[in-house]
């Protein structure tokens, strides 16, 4: 009785010592690959053909990109709005262009914003003049 209480106790032991290695690395590996949420870059190839002064790439199933799109709608920001599964080439060349695969992506003037932190974009559209 005593030796499958020591057992189980081991094996209780080892399991809780994986699951909280695992979870260690999970979160170790997302702070190691983390990226900044605003990159400046040349920007002017995405606003060829348009006067929009906001560009979104977006997918029709990301929440992030919607929460995006409704404060832009709220808040009466004119923006353009490019679906990177869409057929056109030319939006996957350009997405391909930005330095994150990442979306939704936000170009506010040379700015780039990765992710759908509601601060950083407003500061961004404050910095120019869009709000």
């Amino acid at each position: 009785m005593k030796q499958q209480v020591k057992q189980s106790a081991v094996f209780m032991a080892m399991l809780v010592f994986g699951v909280c290695l695992g979870v260690a690395l999970k979160y170790g590996y997302t702070k190691l690959s983390y990226h900044a949420y605003v990159i400046t870059q040349d920007t002017s190839a995405h606003y060829e053909g348009t006067d929009k002064p906001v560009i979104l790439y977006t997918t029709h199933w990301c929440q992030y990109c919607k929460q995006v799109q409704s404060y832009f709608n709220r808040h009466n920001i004119d923006y353009l709005s490019r679906d990177i599964e869409s057929d056109d080439q030319r939006i996957k060349v350009l997405f391909n262009s930005l330095q994150h695969a990442d979306i939704p992506q936000i170009i506010i003037g040379n700015k780039v914003i990765t992710g759908s932190n509601i601060n950083i974009v407003e500061k961004a559209l404050r910095d120019h003049a869009f709000l």
